[in-house]
């Protein structure tokens, strides 16, 4: 019998973390030792001072913890709620041709989706937004586009669907619904829409440093961070974690080309 989980593709997931958060540190870095008043910030926010190269690293040590216990959690749980990951669970990886081209489909137009209603909605509410986030309407460069897609696309997804999203089932089914042998969809639906608003709520740290949290602010936090949390929520349930991954890297992807084609118009 096929086994359940592999541990080899967990340190897979923990590789490319780390290199993903090596991308991170970069750009970190690559702030730091261009603004001076970033770096003051920083140092008084850490109570402590030193050169820029260990502040940065510091500044990503907390990441890589929450990546380590996220791993952990959903080796442990998703497969017991029918989540699965082709990297770590063997038994994902028996599908049908025409399953795994429908589920690239489907990741490749949610991510596009996600893409239209991010840009859109900035381009389309432009004169109520501040300088600091139209500021960010620009492309990426070559070190953020590859973060973008390394801890973006796969970081964020281990964490929020592998990680928060799997434990949400499992909490959910043993607490409301531990007499079915598996969980009901209400569950993984009330899951997908928690782990879709955390991480919502989880770039507030970010947006607050850029502006003011204004009622607007905050309702476009929610929308557009919340919307992606959906769709790949979905595509999690409904296929694998990979194919989240797909689609979050997509989303990323048509950003990008969308910020491009404007940039040049």
């Amino acid at each position: 019998m096929t086994k359940q989980k592999s541990v080899k593709g967990l340190l897979i997931y923990l590789l490319v973390s780390i290199i993903a958060m090596f991308f991170l540190y970069l750009i970190g870095l690559s702030i730091l030792l261009t603004n001076p008043t970033e770096l003051k910030q920083l140092s008084e926010m850490m109570g402590i001072s030193g050169p820029p190269e260990i502040l940065a690293l510091l500044a990503i040590i907390p990441n890589f913890i929450i990546i380590i216990v996220v791993l952990v959690i959903g080796f442990f749980t998703a497969h017991k709620v029918g989540l699965k990951s082709v990297v770590i669970h063997p038994n994902a990886r028996v599908k049908s041709k025409s399953d795994w081209i429908n589920g690239i489909k489907l990741a490749i137009i949610l991510g596009s989706i996600v893409a239209v209603v991010v840009i859109g909605f900035d381009y389309l509410f432009q004169p109520f937004l501040p300088d600091s986030l139209i500021e960010t309407l620009q492309p990426y460069t070559a070190l953020h586009f590859i973060s973008a897609l390394l801890y973006g696309g796969v970081v964020e997804e281990l964490i929020m669907r592998f990680g928060v999203m799997s434990l949400l089932v499992f909490i959910f089914w043993k607490l409301f619904n531990r007499k079915s042998k598996k969980p009901t969809n209400w569950i993984f639906i009330l899951a997908i829409f928690i782990s879709a608003l955390i991480f919502a709520l989880g770039h507030y740290s970010a947006t607050s440093h850029m502006t003011e949290m204004t009622a607007f602010i905050w309702f476009r936090m929610i929308l557009l961070n919340g919307i992606g949390g959906l769709f790949f929520g979905w595509i999690y349930w409904k296929h694998n974690l990979e194919l989240a991954m797909l689609g979050h890297m997509f989303a990323h992807i048509v950003m990008n080309l969308i910020m491009l084609v404007i940039s040049f118009s």
